[in-house]
């Protein structure tokens, strides 16, 4: 603790900063080379391996954990710490949720409930 006081305000606060910056620019770099659409159909794809891998009734459990950890192995090293799985899983679920309102009318219009 000693050490961390020694170290003046300003310069933690320039790491910090760069270390921002240099996420920020990470995740630019990387969202310019695979589009969100890209990253969604990858996950599309998961989910209708997951169909087919689990089909007994009420695995859907298994199969959202079975899916989010692959998605996550797609995602680089640097996104997969700051992303947790929780979020993830979030993202993915909200990703399925649009997939079966489009396809039960064929508008997003949160018909499936």
């Amino acid at each position: 603790m000693e050490l961390l006081n020694a170290i003046p305000a300003w310069l933690i606060i320039g790491v910090l900063i760069v270390i921002i910056l240099t996420i920020i620019a990470m995740a630019v770099a990387y969202f310019k080379n695979r589009s969100v659409e890209d990253i969604r159909t990858d996950v599309y794809q998961l989910i209708l391996k997951a169909e087919h891998m689990y089909e007994e009734s009420g695995s859907g459990k298994q199969k959202m954990k079975w899916v989010v950890s692959q998605a996550r192995k797609l995602l680089p090293t640097w996104l997969q710490a700051l992303l947790s799985e929780e979020t993830l899983e979030n993202i993915i679920q909200a990703w399925f949720d649009g997939v079966k309102d489009l396809l039960d009318d064929g508008k997003m219009n949160h018909s499936e409930k």
